[in-house]
């Protein structure tokens, strides 16, 4: 027979209970649809979201009402259900998926079981004290969930929206970490087995708070890594485009030289060429080889040479893709954004652009930079071959090397933090435009 036992057939607490099982459908659920990329773009990811939560609410009450409220079918439902949604409807490596399951689940069961000692601790029950036990049982059920939903988008999903990659075993050591933690304080109850009463309180406190800690730390040491390493990029970025922008320079300035001397060398050539000194004028001319330059046909758009060159190697590069580039720029003083920061913001939007368009028909990319009153706004749009912001929100790309992915636009990012900026993106069926506003005075 399907009954609740106990005080879960208490009118208000089963209100409560079933209150709880529908944010612990909605938890993993949200939990799942933004960590894992799903199968197909096309996918009604939001709609099918909501038919799961509603479908997994139903079933852990069935569980709850066929099993009679016992802990473990329900522990068991609550990493099954997900996983399940997980791996029918999401991409992603099957060991991932159950550990995140499996994690959040014994997040969820540290919270409530803090709750749930600190009410036997204390002798709460519904024959001595009805509405303090109601009272607890919905901390457990409603209150812990809300804090859950934000330790969710702070500790757990915050390497997803951001694009960190955590070593491989940061989640599998930090499960079995939770593991043992929800061991002595579910299973065994180990604080009940304390006298004293702060003892029982403080490792209380201790063992259900760890995990969370844990992940604190986790994250700070992420976070640090993943400056140093943007940094890192910047610096190695910088050396690169120096040496370029120096040898770009001796060579503007051999060109120079040359022209300068053009007619002397005419002169000379024109002399030997009357003498009959043949092999000394082959000489001659292939003494002059050296001031060959690719960029005879420097076009200037600024002032500074290094913004020049720069812009210059990029429209050459996008031209040989076929990709027409358009640019507006009107930049009469630099204030004080650095032209090494300036370097690496166009190098780095440009380079995106490029690689977004370098395979698409009648492709175009078009730069626009401006100073307005105290900042310096840099549009750049490029042609893309569908609204990027939907079927690829994360920017994923084809490059060889995914310790490098997404590093171009965490550079963006980072140079525009540095200059109090904003930066912002749109995209359309055929377009892709970012807009950054930096601070420039």
């Amino acid at each position: 027979m399907f009954y609740f036992k106990g005080n879960f057939a208490l009118p208000e607490v089963l209100i409560l209970n079933i209150l709880g099982q529908i944010l612990d459908a909605c938890l993993f659920i949200y939990l799942v649809n933004h960590f894992f990329p799903v199968r197909r773009q096309d996918n009604p990811s939001r709609f099918q979201g909501q038919i799961m939560t509603v479908l997994m609410a139903a079933i852990l009450f069935g569980v709850d009402l066929f099993f009679h409220n016992a802990f473990y079918p329900y522990y068991i439902a609550i990493i099954v259900l997900p996983l399940l949604y997980s791996i029918v409807f999401f991409r992603g490596k099957l060991g991932d998926k159950i550990t995140i399951c499996f994690l959040f689940t014994t997040l969820i069961l540290c919270l409530e079981n803090i709750n749930i000692l600190f009410t036997k601790m204390w002798g709460i029950t519904t024959a001595n004290n009805y509405s303090v036990y109601l009272f607890m049982f919905f901390m457990q059920r409603v209150i812990v969930k809300i804090v859950l939903f934000f330790i969710n988008k702070k500790l757990i999903l915050w390497p997803i929206e951001t694009n960190i990659q955590l070593p491989a075993l940061t989640w599998p050591l930090f499960l079995a970490v939770s593991a043992g933690n929800t061991l002595m304080l579910v299973i065994y109850q180990l604080p009940l087995n304390i006298d004293d009463r702060i003892s029982q309180t403080v490792s209380t406190l201790f063992l259900g708070t760890l995990p969370f800690f844990l992940l604190i730390i986790v994250k700070y040491i992420a976070t640090a890594a993943e400056k140093n390493k943007i940094v890192s990029m910047q610096i190695s970025q910088a050396r690169v485009q120096n040496q370029y922008l120096l040898q770009q320079q001796e060579m503007v300035e051999s060109l120079r030289k040359f022209r300068h001397d053009y007619k002397a060398h005419l002169f000379c050539m024109d002399t030997l060429l009357a003498a009959g000194k043949y092999e000394e004028l082959h000489e001659y001319l292939v003494s002059l080889h050296q001031y060959q330059y690719e960029g005879i046909h420097l076009r200037n758009f600024v002032e500074d040479p290094s913004l020049n060159i720069i812009l210059n190697q990029k429209i050459t590069i996008a031209e040989k893709y076929g990709i027409r580039f358009d640019t507006d720029i009107v930049l009469p003083t630099i204030g004080k954004i650095s032209i090494n920061d300036l370097n690496s913001l166009l190098v780095n939007l440009c380079d995106n652009a490029i690689e977004a368009c370098a395979t698409l028909p009648n492709a175009r990319i078009s730069l626009a930079i401006h100073k307005i009153k105290a900042y310096l706004i840099l549009e750049i749009t490029n042609t893309c071959k569908s609204n990027v912001q939907k079927t690829n929100p994360k920017f994923l790309t084809n490059k060889s090397n995914p310790e490098f992915h997404g590093m171009g636009i965490k550079i963006i990012k980072s140079i525009t933090e540095k200059y109090h900026g904003q930066y912002e993106i749109s995209s359309s069926e055929n377009s892709f435009t970012t807009n950054l506003m930096l601070l420039d005075e």
